[in-house]
């Protein structure tokens, strides 16, 4: 269930993923006004869209004198790559910020994130009573939110929003309300949501197009008949090697089985529920998923294919990217995953299987006649605490607002219409090409001085407070499904976002929106319950070994029934209950 929790920010994990930012192949662009590479970009008129001449200092776009506002970092991959001579600490993000609002970030500390490096050092210094920086962004379990609100460390950001956040950031605020409920407390608001892509984290289904040629199948639409391709996929030598070497589906829940990538739940969804997942019963209450009969259904599917060999002997093992392996090192046919994972870990297969082709599929559907993901809940990726003691609260939001006024769909011909910065994320060519990835670049070195063309080309959009500066969150899936049915692409958003997208990516996106309907939305959006707190690692520990020894077949299926009871008498029922008080609130 600690899984689960954090699956509210789901979209954002996918987003600390290099697939999820701007990028990919070149696109035909002009650029005579962009700025020239490794200049910092020119002033912009439209920045300082809230709070400008108010009384905090900041005024007209500015703070002058300039101040500084104290954060901490861990590092993703993605984030970690630098032009030489540059560091998270000075670049040209942080430079830009200075000269533009009159704002200097400092870091207290930087952590190369792995292995939870952040989160370890952030609980650390809770658990000390260590004093907070002004900021402290954070994605990923709910323990740990819970923790940096129960702090006493952070500010209700209530007034802040209303007088000091602009007019897309509100907007974005307000298509779901639930967004708001995961850091309510005593009906103040206990942090600022980082908005992110809607629908960017519902899952489709990922086949190898090369092998259902090649074996005369067409693409499975329910659950039987994908068992079926799965059986030629492991029985018929699709990869054409001679050997009984290839899988079904590439699969890792060592995590959980209802994952952001090489995910199982769509089985559980084809049966009516998504494990650790709240939806409403027929009696208007809501009922945790993996403890809903219909999961022992889908166990019995999973079980079953374990047996036959259309899932990895190691996929419990496996988490998300180790699973991912499976599909990229050629030897599955299929996997689950959301629409931009052709732009990563796929390229990976392309490297390993040249000839390889793929294509994304709606979800399979189960007995009713329905399909089933995860999917559909408020687009947030993470969210800002602001401390109580900071000097100028209101500073993150005028950063905030000027991402959203300058850089999340800028104007046509305005000083990013390219990308944050030439010799960075992007360059011009002399033929007008308008370069976006490191492939490219090595054919133009001189654009991009001191860059390691050996490694994807520094992004400075991931250096932001706000993980990839700003994002209006239902712009890239209308601008994908305008791409994916022949329209245009007309703005310098359309032109950078999509355009460097590939068609794999593309039509994915349309995937998901064709059949919008079939993803489930988690119902309970509130924060921890007392008994969560206290449980949810057991009863977390209970359903996986369970569902494990379930689907190898070290357990009998009636097995389920017991964990059932054992969940309920564990703390289950009483979540149960707590989780229901608070939707008789709010639903």
């Amino acid at each position: 269930m600690k899984k689960w929790l954090s699956m509210m920010l789901t979209a954002s994990m996918a987003a600390t993923i290099a697939a999820c930012g701007s990028g990919g192949a070149a696109t035909e662009e002009k650029g005579e006004d962009a700025p020239a590479a490794g200049e910092t970009p020119a002033a912009s008129e439209s920045s300082g869209s809230a709070g400008a001449g108010s009384a905090e200092g900041f005024a007209n776009g500015k703070y002058d004198p300039p101040i500084t506002i104290s954060t901490v970092i861990g590092l993703d991959e993605n984030a970690a790559v630098f032009k030489e001579g540059e560091s998270i600490e000075d670049n040209v993000h942080t430079r830009l910020v200075k000269e533009r609002l009159g704002i200097e970030i400092k870091y207290n500390w930087v952590v190369t994130n792995t292995n939870d490096a952040y989160k370890t050092k952030l609980r650390l210094m809770l658990s000390s009573g260590e004093k907070m920086p002004d900021i402290v962004r954070y994605r990923g379990d709910m323990e740990t939110v819970n923790l940096l609100i129960d702090s006493g460390q952070f500010m209700p950001v209530d007034e802040l929003v209303e007088t000091y956040a602009g007019e897309q950031y509100k907007k974005g605020l307000e298509l779901d309300p639930t967004i708001w409920y995961p850091i309510t407390r005593d009906g103040k608001k206990m942090a600022l949501p980082i908005l992110d892509y809607a629908y960017n984290g519902n899952q489709v289904l990922f086949i190898r197009e090369d092998w259902l040629k090649k074996l005369g199948l067409t693409a499975p639409t329910t659950l039987e008949e994908m068992e079926a391709v799965m059986d030629a996929f492991v029985n018929q030598d699709p990869d054409g090697n001679g050997k009984k070497d290839t899988i079904g589906l590439a699969a890792g829940f060592k995590n959980g089985f209802n994952n952001w990538m090489t995910d199982i739940g769509f089985v559980f969804g084809a049966h009516g529920v998504i494990p650790g997942s709240w939806n409403p019963g027929a009696d208007g209450k809501l009922a945790m998923g993996s403890v809903d009969p219909a999961a022992k259904e889908a166990l019995a599917v999973l079980r079953r294919w374990m047996e036959k060999g259309y899932l990895h002997q190691d996929a419990a093992l496996k988490d998300e990217i180790g699973g991912a392996e499976y599909f990229t090192k050629g030897q599955a046919g299929m996997m689950v995953g959301p629409n931009w994972i052709p732009a990563w870990p796929l390229p990976d297969l392309a490297a390993n299987v040249p000839d390889a082709e793929y294509k994304a599929y709606p979800l399979p559907k189960g007995p009713s006649g329905k399909a089933g993901g995860a999917g559909n809940n408020p687009p947030v990726n993470g969210y800002l605490f602001v401390n109580k003691d900071a000097k100028h609260p209101e500073a993150i939001l005028h950063y905030y607002n000027f991402f959203y006024d300058n850089l999340a769909n800028p104007a046509p011909d305005s000083e990013f219409a390219l990308g944050f910065a030439a010799g960075y994320d992007y360059a011009v060519a002399p033929d007008g090409k308008v370069i976006r990835n490191n492939t490219d670049a090595k054919a133009h070195p001189e654009l991009f001085p001191g860059v390691d063309l050996n490694q994807s080309l520094p992004n400075p959009f991931f250096y932001t407070l706000t993980y990839e500066g700003a994002r209006i969150p239902t712009l890239y899936a209308e601008s994908m499904v305008k791409a994916a049915n022949g329209g245009a692409l007309e703005t310098p958003y359309e032109q950078m976002e999509v355009g460097g997208r590939t068609p794999e990516n593309i039509h994915a996106m349309k995937v998901v929106m064709d059949n919008i309907d079939d993803y489930l939305k988690n119902y309970y959006m509130g924060p921890l319950t007392e008994t969560m707190q206290s449980k949810n690692e057991l009863l977390n520990k209970l359903v996986n070994e369970t569902y494990n020894k379930i689907i190898f077949g070290q357990a009998p299926i009636e097995a389920f029934d017991k964990m059932v009871q054992d969940w309920n008498h564990s703390g289950g029922e009483k979540i149960t209950q707590e989780v229901n008080a608070w939707y008789d609130g709010v639903k």
